[in-house]
């Protein structure tokens, strides 16, 4: 089971039972809650360094 760390609260989470992922710039992220995901879909660019364009 893979671990990765939530981008937005930095919770390590395994990531095949992730509640929640989103794509964002062609890279999928996962996500400790829904919350954190729609924090981050709020503005992605300040949780991953780029703005995606």
């Amino acid at each position: 089971m893979p671990m990765v760390e939530c981008p937005v609260c930095g919770m390590t989470i395994d990531s095949e039972l992730a509640p929640a992922s989103a794509t964002f710039d062609a890279q999928t992220y996962q996500f400790c809650s829904q919350g954190c995901r729609d924090q981050f879909l709020a503005d992605p660019g300040s949780y991953v360094g780029n703005t995606g364009s």
